[in-house]
């Protein structure tokens, strides 16, 4: 049976402009083929056995296709019964192809649907203060290729008719043809004095714009060193900038936060930085694979709730809280088992997961850390109970000797392993610090010490060993807690910040703290 395929507009980049039909599509999408321009944060939103490749335009950061092989990727997904999106940056109809691919799938005889998306032409210029039209100054505006032009075999570009029209220009891929573009719109007639602004990166924390004439854009263009992606406005319009600006006025614009929390799971704390200004990068350096033995946990939890083995469960992270729930479903219960036992969380996020499935914990030590778990249940006078625990592979063995040291009986189950994924090539190149052609960081955000191993893992062996070291010197390094803290530590890697609360909201706190505080890095 044939599958579908969604055409599915990503946004300009940043992660919270995705619309919520396209999150809907992704979240059910079985193939995703995202472009090079499409932020890699939004694969958060799918499954996490779907199929995810991520398009790149070089050889270092991603998965290199030609158009002819995009095309041909989502015609034999979809013709082998799939649901395929094809995630593009901006809107799939504002030059992206978008046309071209539903020709190929139509010939096909495959059923597709388009899913528009915020478009960088608007979307730019409007996070720069830039209105594209203005009751006081134009009721029009055209949209115009800066480069396909020159560089294939589409349709000329009408200068003369585009310098004569009172419209804003918005132009775009034409950083490489700024000076012949602007040369072109002058000789035909429209004004070197004319106000231009070009806007590279827009909507993202790292956005650059620079303002000048249409006579001068090209030499300020050189001279801030612009590079694409970036849109070109002309028109009266920009002038309103410095009336209008606001995006370049929150408290982390201009930083660039990495966030390294499990591959699904950090997409609150990238949206809070987000909505600070911060350039928020999701970073995945943990992802959650089954148990091995899946059964022992089914069995340990209908153990828990049938009652005469267990007097309570400690859970130790969200994905504990999941496993103890999805036990529950398993035994053809809910969360009504646990009635009469006690429940035992180790962190207010813990807490909250457990929550959101029906369970309010019992215990939440102030402390978020096994340290303070023990001295909440020996103030409760509950050491001595006969517990079951639900954990990832790997975590200190702290409670087992203080329980049963204290007479009571301790089950350990693991509920999940953490494994190091692959992390897209195109991640790993705008790590690299700015001088050597990439992004940077100025701070990056650890949830565990094991996130940290498999960050400096990661970046070493994508970028060189040593590299993962080098770009921590150079950024505040915030932790979860003090646990996390001394794992970092061991690495020899200094920490800047540690959050209050282990959750977003504390990380969060923590990241702002220390990028604000004397400037920051």
């Amino acid at each position: 049976m044939a599958g579908f395929v969604s055409l599915v507009g990503a946004g300009p980049w940043d992660p919270e402009l995705l619309t919520l039909a396209g999150r809907e599509r992704l979240a059910r999408a079985d193939v995703v083929i995202a472009d090079y321009l499409a932020n890699p944060a939004l694969l958060m939103h799918c499954r996490p056995d779907a199929e995810v490749i991520q398009r790149a335009r070089g050889p270092h950061e991603g998965t290199v296709l030609a158009q002819a092989e995009v095309d041909a990727l989502m015609v034999a997904r979809a013709q082998a019964g799939a649901h395929v999106v094809r995630l593009k940056g901006g809107d799939p109809f504002v030059f992206g192809r978008g046309g071209e691919e539903l020709q190929v799938l139509r010939a096909a005889g495959l059923p597709y649907e388009v899913v528009p998306g915020v478009s960088a032409p608007i979307a730019a210029p409007e996070m720069a203060g830039i209105p594209i039209t203005h009751r006081d100054f134009t009721p029009a505006v055209s949209f115009v290729s800066g480069w396909e032009a020159y560089a294939k075999d589409g349709l000329a570009v009408q200068w003369e008719h585009l310098a004569r029209s009172a419209g804003t220009l918005v132009l775009l891929m034409g950083v490489r043809n700024a000076r012949e573009n602007a040369a072109k719109l002058v000789e035909a007639g429209r004004p070197a004095t004319e106000p231009a602004a070009v806007i590279r990166w827009g909507t993202r924390g790292v956005q650059q714009t620079v303002v000048a004439t249409l006579g001068t854009i090209a030499d300020a263009i050189e001279q801030a060193g612009i590079r694409a992606p970036a849109v070109l406005v002309v028109g009266p319009v920009v002038g309103l900038r410095e009336q209008l600006r606001w995006f370049e006025d929150r408290p982390l614009f201009g930083r660039r936060v990495v966030v390294t929390r499990p591959d699904r799971d950090g997409g609150g704390l990238v949206h809070k930085l987000a909505a600070d200004g911060a350039d928020a990068v999701a970073f995945p350096c943990l992802d959650v694979a089954p148990p091995l033995q899946p059964e022992r946990v089914a069995q340990a939890v209908a153990d828990l709730a049938r009652g005469g083995v267990h007097d309570g469960v400690i859970v130790s992270s969200p994905r504990g809280a999941l496993a103890l729930h999805q036990g529950l479903l398993a035994a053809g219960l809910d969360a009504r088992a646990l009635a009469g036992h006690t429940v035992a969380a180790v962190g207010t996020g813990t807490a909250a997961a457990l929550l959101e499935r029906g369970v309010r914990a019992d215990v939440v030590p102030a402390a978020a850390r096994a340290e303070g778990l023990v001295t909440a249940l020996a103030q409760r006078q509950l050491l001595a109970a006969r517990w079951l625990h639900l954990r990832a592979d790997e975590g200190r063995d702290l409670l087992r000797p203080a329980i049963e040291q204290a007479g009571g009986r301790y089950t350990l189950e693991i509920a999940y392993r953490t494994v190091r994924p692959q992390v897209p090539g195109l991640l790993l190149d705008q790590l690299l610090p700015r001088d050597e052609g990439g992004e940077g960081m100025d701070a990056v955000c650890f949830a565990s010490g094991k996130a940290a191993r498999h960050f400096v893992e990661t970046v070493d062996e994508g970028l060189g060993k040593g590299t993962a070291q080098r770009l921590l010197a150079a950024a505040r390094v915030i932790t979860i807690g003090p646990v996390t803290t001394a794992a970092v530590e061991a690495l020899g890697v200094a920490v800047h910040g540690e959050a209050a609360s282990a959750d977003d909201a504390g990380l969060h706190a923590a990241t702002v703290r220390a990028l604000t505080a004397s400037g920051g890095t």
